[in-house]
């Protein structure tokens, strides 16, 4: 006997294979699309998925905030230099310390003139009056001798003394003395032609001569101190005497 449902199974089976041939063949099967996406949509979709941490966020709002607003350049502050009225007119503890050193230099350089000065008229003194007990000192002599027209340190009551210390004085030193007094009155007789010549000229017109050129004017001559001319005629009369 033969098997009919076995054998229209298998041509069933036959005529789907067909079938599916045929729809193969005027159909084919087409390649899947690649789809690519941005960085930018892939991160969206990377950050929907998964939740982002602190670190992150902060992070992604950071960014977000550059790409939005440009960065501003910070404008260095200038510093400005200003006094203050407190510092203003008042010296530095230095420069009181320099004050206050040269102020005690001036009273020591003051304080040893003064104690020289008493000594020199006390040696002048006891050439004088204690004759016996005085000794020769020549930087004393030398200090009265410098300052014998200054008033200030050889005071007027002195210098009878001075005249009679020097009377008797021999050598290099009479004629030390003699040229300075000469000098002092050669100085007082130039002042006084000077002052002459003036008187005369009062009427005349000095600054323009006959071809109207300026013409040159003599310089000054100063005038001794009355009291340095008088011990200049005192000091040559005693010592030419």
């Amino acid at each position: 006997m033969v098997n009919y449902k076995k054998k229209n199974k298998n041509k069933k089976k036959s005529q789907n294979e067909s079938l599916d041939a045929s729809n193969n063949d005027e159909h084919p099967k087409q390649a899947p699309k690649i789809v690519t996406e941005d960085d930018s949509e892939v991160r969206a979709k990377e950050s929907i998925k998964k939740p982002m941490t602190g670190a992150t966020k902060r992070q992604h709002d950071d960014d977000s905030d550059a790409d939005e607003k440009p960065q501003k350049k910070k404008k260095k502050k200038q510093v400005v230099a200003t006094e203050t009225s407190d510092k203003k007119g008042k010296k530095s503890i230095r420069q009181i310390k320099r004050e206050k050193f040269a102020k005690r230099q001036a009273e020591a350089q003051a304080s040893a003139k003064d104690h020289l000065k008493g000594q020199c008229l006390n040696y002048l003194s006891q050439w004088k009056h204690d004759r016996p007990n005085w000794k020769f000192m020549k930087a004393k002599q030398v200090w009265i001798y410098k300052n014998k027209f200054s008033p200030d340190l050889l005071p007027d009551s002195s210098w009878p003394l001075f005249l009679e210390y020097f009377e008797s004085a021999k050598g290099n030193i009479r004629n030390m003395l003699l040229d300075d007094a000469k000098k002092v009155i050669k100085q007082m007789d130039e002042w006084t032609e000077s002052q002459n010549g003036d008187e005369q000229n009062k009427d005349v017109v000095a600054d323009e001569d006959d071809n109207g050129e300026a013409s040159e004017d003599t310089p000054d001559t100063k005038k001794p101190d009355e009291n340095v001319y008088k011990r200049a005629r005192d000091l040559i009369q005693c010592l030419e005497e």
